[in-house]
């Protein structure tokens, strides 16, 4: 079977949207099944690097990891597009060559851009969205050999990111200026009622 123009249709289903549809782990497992060969062009990949970087920007917090990974294996894939990680030229959006709007992605500049995105979220609240996001800008894809495992972050909610948080032990004293809420009210089976005690 032949679909006409496949990659620009795929290319056009990145928005913001699909992070807060039902189907988000099958699109993005079919997705990386579908960029998987290292056949396709270089400028269509960094199109579709460059796409979800800058969705990375406006995602909720619990699809982050999932964009750094899938643009860690996209490079992985394709080593030259390493060149993406080292442009001090093209680090914000000002400067940004890249078309964002553009609906062929053989037409979208991505090449002359950067991923300066990815040096944003290294500065990120959240440990484990700084730690995947330096995993991928800092160190590179050269001295590490194997893609990275997606399929624990496709289904992540972000009941999932606040469970793992709060059951994290911070060894440090830490200062908090804390007040217990007043009428603050949960499910008998929320989560969030065990973090809480009241007065």
């Amino acid at each position: 079977m032949e679909c006409p123009d496949f990659y620009t249709n795929l290319y056009k289903l990145f928005q913001i949207e699909i992070f807060h549809m039902k189907y988000k782990a099958r699109f993005f497992h079919m997705a990386d099944i579908f960029l998987a060969s290292t056949h396709l062009q270089m400028s269509l990949v960094a199109s579709f690097v460059k796409k979800i970087a800058r969705l990375s920007l406006k995602v909720p917090a619990e699809s982050l990891p999932l964009c750094v990974k899938f643009i860690y294996n996209l490079i992985h894939r394709h080593p030259s597009l390493e060149i993406l990680l080292d442009a001090p030229d093209r680090m914000d959006l000002t400067t940004d060559p890249f078309l964002p709007d553009e609906q062929d992605p053989l037409k979208t500049d991505a090449l002359k851009s950067s991923l300066w995105e990815i040096q944003t979220l290294t500065h990120h609240i959240l440990p484990d969205v700084s730690y995947v996001s330096k995993d991928l800008y800092e160190k590179g894809i050269r001295l590490q050999g194997t893609e990275r495992d997606i399929s624990g972050f496709l289904d992540k909610t972000y009941s999932d990111l606040f469970k793992g948080e709060s059951r994290k032990q911070i060894s440090a004293e830490v200062a908090l200026n804390w007040e217990a809420p007043i009428g603050l009210k949960f499910a008998n089976n929320d989560f969030t009622s065990t973090i809480f005690e009241f007065a």
